[in-house]
């Protein structure tokens, strides 16, 4: 697989929490300047030297999402090559025993997740980019983690 550089944009923000230890540190939120419909996805598939007409790689992507959420919901994890290992997660809160868990109360939310494979590890996705700051921060936002 060639290797593939991009350009992530980010913005600079202050934490305002008064009850953070880290109250007026300074961090980055990655930014994406917009998004790419799946329409605008398929064609640049296609235009890429792809042998595949748009209408291929849109039915072929199309039956591919389909596949993966009843795979998914089946309770598997799917691997997709080097993007990474799809599954499903859950938020939850405890119960005092485990007769008193029940799915209603205790299940907050469901959750898609991705954990990366080597070359798409955070460390070799670190290395790939270039940063770029998208514009002047802001001290609106606190941390997330």
């Amino acid at each position: 697989m060639a290797t593939i550089t991009g350009t992530l944009k980010y913005r600079k923000y202050k934490n305002t929490n008064a009850q953070s230890t880290f109250n007026g540190k300074w961090y980055a939120k990655a930014v994406q300047d917009r998004t790419v419909s799946f329409d605008e996805f398929v064609k640049h598939m296609s235009e890429h030297n792809s042998p595949y007409s748009r209408g291929v790689i849109n039915g072929v992507l199309t039956d591919m999402l389909a596949c993966l959420q009843e795979l998914v919901l089946d309770g598997k994890s799917v691997r997709l090559g080097e993007l990474g290992l799809i599954s499903i997660g859950l938020k939850t809160t405890p119960a005092d025993t485990a007769d008193a868990f029940t799915p209603s109360t205790n299940i907050k939310a469901v959750r898609l997740n991705v954990r990366n494979t080597k070359t798409w590890s955070n460390a070799e996705l670190k290395k790939l980019c270039k940063f770029s700051e998208l514009n002047e921060y802001t001290t609106e936002e606190t941390p997330t983690t």
